[in-house]
């Protein structure tokens, strides 16, 4: 029963989100201008509808859940220590506001290697320090010459640091 009361608001939740992200993005990007295609609003807009289509398959399983019928043994499920758990997705959240801030200043190269710099040792568990600047430089570097150079993919320049090699 708490699990599916939990699927319920959950879904409510990331349904409610999706929601704002699609009025967000259509409100904020514009589209193309022939109106043949979606333009730059496409692959947003695309998530958002995307998590919205998962949020409603999630809500609607729930709801055909019958209040009385038993989803399986309590002991089926693994025990997970909620402090972990919380840890976890406070890590993340952290990482990702983090992240979006430097962007905005930094650019993409310099927060990309200083996010993978902060993460990779807690999440990989890997602490040696030559190995953490390779894989950080390495990986912006990397993702820098492949999609903004190769590709031509839009990658952000800096407010404070702009690297624009």
């Amino acid at each position: 029963m708490a699990s599916r009361r939990s699927d319920i608001i959950l879904s409510t939740i990331l349904l409610v989100v999706s929601a704002l992200w699609c009025w967000g993005v259509v409100a904020t990007i514009p589209g193309a201008e022939d109106g043949s295609r979606l333009g730059a609003r496409g692959f947003p807009l695309g998530l958002g509808l995307l998590l919205g289509g998962l949020s409603l398959i999630i809500l609607l399983r729930s709801f055909r859940q019958s209040g009385g019928e038993k989803t399986g043994d309590p002991g089926d499920t693994p025990d997970f220590s909620r402090g972990v758990e919380v840890w976890a997705i406070s890590a993340t959240v952290g990482l990702l506001v983090g992240y979006a801030a430097l962007l905005e200043y930094t650019g993409f190269v310099i927060a990309t290697a200083t996010i993978v710099t902060i993460a990779v040792g807690p999440v990989l568990g890997i602490w040696r320090p030559k190995l953490i600047a390779g894989m950080s430089v390495g990986l912006s570097l990397g993702i820098y010459l492949v999609f903004g150079k190769l590709l031509g993919v839009y990658l952000p320049y800096g407010k404070l640091i702009n690297l624009a090699f």
